[in-house]
């Protein structure tokens, strides 16, 4: 991979950088060079920064947004910073980016960096370094010395300069016969085989190897209690690796006990016998005391885990005082996949791949239970105990944990209840198999909210601290937020408020918390820290926007990653304190984004109905067209916020692109957080259950009224469009509101929830079976009769997430109503356009539709 650099090629070195430019806003930038070359020679001196917009530098004037500008990929726009992580000795950040991408460049080729903690030097990875950056969030040891991950399948670990080095030196071969070569792959490399960069910048690498390399994939590496171990899982089996003695031990064994399969007279027959002949009870006495003598003799006797054929082996957790296993296991269903048709395969032939199955197929059966850990037990008398939860009251439940407490006494699990609406917290006793709920969860609608709160059957977030007490994320007040669980059973609030706890990271001395909240504002994202047991927060970033935030291991710095509508996300280092100065490592943008005249969208909101707000976000144009029409853009992914004054979720090529083309054409746009939508709490979240499509498109009805009202548009002249949720969505208003809006683009649409899926459709409507009126209400099929305005109706065949059934089924019943309606579908594209050509003719469908029937009319 090679960089332009003002002209010049350069060398692959550190690079000091000029940060004067850099800290004084939006013009400088960082170009990095990249070329053969050994490292650690001088680095050179920052050139003048290219991203400032230079007219000169521009082929004439800049033109105006094009479709074809929307429709390709966003590299020539820029690339924005992503993968922001700390190295884990806190010397510098890891991050991926490129400064300079050619549109045809894939993304997945970008360049890593390392830039120092004071974001004074920077050097670009070798590709052969890669595989060593470590993730965000490492499993640490308990004194904080060494780190593990696991990438690609490898187990690796990470020794800071005060651990104990492990003195194999090496990485374990696998028990499936996996290479032991302990040396990174293709490293540059100083005479003792260690890669040593031109500086501090990047040296932990270093101190990186692969533990385990094999032709099974690790999962759910741990430390041991003492710090001197490993405790991992291949397939279905719990192993350890012994650090000092680079050994790797089998811990257990998955069992299937046999099963009786005689008639019941055959097993009468056995018994008779055996209380008549008393020779073979001596027989088999002494067969099973030799089997015992055999297992007592084992160096390293493996424990059986005793769990039917049909059900696997999900997780198994050790105890700290060794003495037991929790197991987590689930036994799959038997359930129909969809088929559907790949008509353009590579072949010439038609296949039928299948996907995922439908909501109301059978689920799969999961459980927890413990194993006392005695590996020289007769395997076919091993137990496992239940662990079982009264409150739950028989209802189908899935358990997430445990999770042991610092001090290794107590031990938190999850239990969630299928139907989405309970979520115990408690202690389990390993002895017992007793849960002592500390903390019930319960939402008449769904659980779920921020990522924090977990949500789609996976727990929330839950830390320990010191102390036997643990923190835990909760949506029960309304909003998001963190509550205390003390030692004695108390729980209290630790924030508190009108305003959502969206994302928490704890120190790694776990003394405080680094909160994203959305306190000052719903559509600006910003950092606070706060004690971890509560107390005053200290909000850290002063921009709108969108800031995402990383600790230092130390906890002394934050890499934060900041964007607003009109900016890619960037990184910015900084003190761990209000008002700290800070350092702009990157800025991204390629010299046609800095000089286009992007607009900074209005966030607004405006009565639903029911007399609460609805949010949006207003595009307006400096000139409206003459008819002065308007459009609607309506996200998919339901629980998703894009009245938000971040960078898009979406890109640009699948979102703001689009919506910057109709501003420049004078359409004006409302970029509508319909309800159901992220950002504003639990209530606006879960005003749709049992009724998709109702109080979300009754907010667009009023949106309408809101436009004429205030924007000056005419009412007649109102279109909408959307991809996926925005595309039932699009279905549904024109269905439900004959003559209100003029126009809709459905693009791969949900029409009948009851063919969509299990893990996200039941949240909100419950089993088909279960709520068959919800399903009703809900899908657009049962009220297409309603159509009377312009619909296309866009799909991709091969989509695998809502399948092109949904768009046939809907296409014979507008037939059959004998309804006037245009059709597109695209034989090669999947859920949303990945190919610049569908992507094309979409826009340009799309365009020419609302310029037919929203002005021309």
């Amino acid at each position: 991979m090679h960089t332009n650099f003002s002209g010049a090629s350069l060398p692959l070195r550190p690079l000091a950088l000029g940060f004067a430019f850099l800290a004084t806003g939006l013009g400088g930038g960082v170009q990095l060079a990249a070329q053969d070359g050994a490292l650690g020679s001088e680095p050179p001196r920052w050139a003048a920064p290219v991203h400032q917009f230079d007219p000169a530098l521009a082929d004439g004037p800049i033109p105006a947004l094009s479709l074809r500008d929307v429709s390709s990929p966003d590299r020539w726009l820029g690339q924005e910073v992503r993968g922001v992580r700390w190295a884990l000795d806190g010397s510098g950040v890891y991050f991926r980016w490129h400064p300079d991408p050619a549109p045809d460049e894939d993304p997945d080729l970008d360049p890593w960096f390392c830039v120092d903690r004071e974001g004074k030097e920077i050097v670009e990875l070798p590709d052969s370094l890669v595989h060593l950056v470590p993730p965000p969030s490492p499993t640490w040891s308990p004194d904080g010395g060494r780190a593990l991950w696991v990438s690609g399948g490898n187990l690796y670990l990470w020794e800071g300069e005060g651990s104990t080095r492990a003195a194999s030196g090496g990485s374990a071969a696998g028990a499936s016969g996996g290479s032991a070569a302990g040396a990174s792959r293709g490293s540059a490399a100083d005479a003792s085989g260690v890669w040593a960069p031109g500086g501090i910048v990047g040296h932990d690498l270093a101190r990186t190897k692969v533990l385990y390399s094999g032709s099974a994939p690790v999962r759910f590496p741990e430390f041991t209690p003492d710090g001197r171990g490993v405790l991992f899982m291949l397939g279905e089996d719990l192993y350890r690796h012994e650090l000092a003695e680079g050994r790797i031990i089998r811990l257990t064994r998955r069992h299937s006990p046999a099963r009786e399969t005689r008639s019941e007279f055959a097993q009468w027959l056995e018994e008779q016998q055996r209380e008549l002949i008393r020779q073979h009870d001596e027989v088999r006495a002494r067969e099973e005391a030799a089997r015992t003598r055999a297992r007592e003799l084992e160096g390293t006797p493996v424990q059986p885990v005793p769990v039917p054929e049909g059900v696997r082996i999900d997780w198994i957790r050790l105890s700290p005082d060794e003495r037991f296993l929790t197991v987590r296991w689930t036994r799959p269903a038997q359930r129909e996949s969809v088929a559907y048709a790949d008509y353009v395969h590579e072949s010439g032939y038609t296949r039928t791949p299948r996907a995922r199955a439908k909501v109301g197929e059978p689920r799969d059966q999961t459980g927890m239970g413990i194993v006392r850990v005695d590996p020289r037990v007769d395997p076919e008398k091993v137990e496992m105990l239940e662990v079982s939860l009264p409150e739950a009251d028989g209802r189908p439940t899935v358990m997430h944990g445990p999770w042991w407490s610092l001090e290794g006494d107590r031990a938190a699990i999850q239990v969630l209840s299928l139907d989405h609406k309970d979520l115990w917290i408690g202690l389990l006793d390993a002895e017992s198999g007793q849960v002592e709920v500390v903390a019930h969860l319960h939402d008449p609608a769904w659980i779920g909210g921020p990522p924090i709160q977990g949500g789609s059957l996976q727990p929330t977030l839950l830390q320990w601290l010191p102390g036997s007490t643990f923190v835990f994320a909760s949506e029960s007040s309304g909003w998001s937020h963190l509550y205390l669980a003390e030692a004695d059973g108390n729980v209290r609030p630790l924030t508190q408020g009108e305003w959502e706890v969206r994302g928490a990271q704890l120190s790694r001395d776990r003394s405080t918390w680094l909160l994203q909240t959305s306190q000052m504002h719903p559509a600006d994202d910003h950092l606070y820290l706060m004690p971890a047991t509560g107390g005053e927060l200290m909000r850290v970033t002063e921009r709108g926007g969108r800031s995402v935030g990383v600790l230092s291991p130390d906890g002394d710095r934050v890499a934060v990653t900041w964007s607003e509508t009109v900016q890619l996300p960037d990184l910015f280092l900084r003190d761990a304190a209000a008002g700290s100065e800070e350092v702009r490592v990157t800025v991204s943008g390629s010299q046609r984004f800095h000089a286009h005249e992007w607009i900074r969208p209005e966030i607004v909101s405006f009565p639903h109905p029911d007399g609460d707000p609805v949010w949006a976000a207003l595009y307006a144009p400096a000139e409206p067209n003459p008819e002065r029409a308007a459009v609607l853009h309506i996200h998919g992914g339901g629980y998703r916020q894009f009245a938000h004054r971040g960078w898009s979720v979406y890109g640009f090529a699948n979102h703001v692109g689009f919506i910057h083309w109709l501003v420049e054409q004078g359409y004006t746009v409302l970029d509508f957080d319909y309800r159901g939508s992220a950002g504003f709490g639990r209530d606006y979240r879960t005003d749709i259950y049992r009724s998709m499509g109702i109080k979300d498109v009754d907010g667009a009805v009023a949106a309408v009224e809101w436009l004429a009202r205030e924007h000056d548009v005419d009412p007649r002249r109102i279109g909408m469009y959307g991809v996926s949720y925005g595309g039932f969505f699009t279905l549904m208003s024109l269905f439900r509101y004959p003559g209100v809006f003029a126009a809709g683009v459905s693009n791969d649409g949900v029409t009948d929830w009851a063919h969509y899926s299990d893990g996200w459709t039941s949240r909100i409507l419950n089993l088909p079976q279960d709520d068959e009126e919800a399903y009703r209400v809900s899908s657009p099929i049962y009220h297409a009769e309603g159509l009377e305005d312009a619909l296309l109706l866009v799909h991709s065949i091969i989509d695998d997430n809502v399948h092109f059934q949904d768009a046939a089924r809907l296409t014979q019943r507008l037939i059959e109503l004998e309804k006037a309606f245009e059709v597109m579908y695209y034989p090669l594209e999947r859920h949303n356009f990945t190919h610049v050509a569908s992507r094309y003719d979409y826009y340009r469908r799309v365009a020419e539709f609302f310029e037919r029937e929203l002005r021309s009319r």
